[in-house]
């Protein structure tokens, strides 16, 4: 890769990552300052995720739910590269990824204390660790591609491969997250429920 390729790419996942952060940032303030609201209903949730754990069986609905959950955002990310205008649209797109993760996490923390960070991360861990690589992948591919097609990039870029791989670790990682993340937060209640 070219070093000013290189320099343009760095720059442009820094960028990602401040918007990522102040997305982020919102989705905590907005979480701890409306604690209250969230709690009763996250509790009802978990109450009832507690009692109905042995029906867990992947359904199709389930699988469905599951497949729009860990593509919606890559997807639009995606789609955002066929307009002159994605790359600002790429940007918000981080940043609400960014607030929306952080709001999930924030209200666990907010309604349930430390116990809910632990159990925001069996509940969200695993697709936030495999969604984040592709998230940056997708969103360099689109940002350059919507520079090219405003006239800021001379040759057109190539993405298939980028974007097959991506999706075959996202398809993976939601097969994962149906079979893994119930028991991991089945574990996490029970060691709660243990240690009270």
């Amino acid at each position: 890769m070219p070093l000013d390729r290189k320099f343009h790419a760095g720059r442009a996942v820094l960028c990602l990552s401040l918007c990522f952060l102040a997305g982020a940032a919102a989705g905590q303030a907005l979480a701890f300052g409306l604690p209250d609201a969230a709690a009763p209903e996250l509790r009802r949730s978990l109450a009832d995720y507690y009692r109905n754990r042995d029906a867990s069986q992947i359904t199709a609905p389930l699988a469905l739910s599951t497949l729009v959950t860990w593509f919606r955002v890559p997807a639009l990310v995606f789609l955002w590269g066929f307009t002159s205008l994605g790359v600002p649209l790429v940007y918000l797109t981080a940043a609400g990824f960014g607030f929306l993760l952080s709001y999930s996490v924030g209200c666990f923390a907010a309604s349930l204390g430390w116990e809910g960070v632990a159990l925001s991360a069996a509940a969200l861990g695993i697709r936030a660790a495999i969604t984040m690589p592709c998230f940056i992948l997708l969103s360099l591919s689109s940002m350059r591609r919507a520079g090219w097609l405003a006239g800021r990039r001379e040759r057109r870029p190539d993405r298939r491969a980028g974007v097959a791989l991506c999706t075959l670790i996202l398809s993976a990682g939601a097969a994962l997250d149906l079979y893994a993340t119930p028991r991991l937060l089945r574990f996490a209640l029970d060691w709660f429920a243990g240690a009270a």
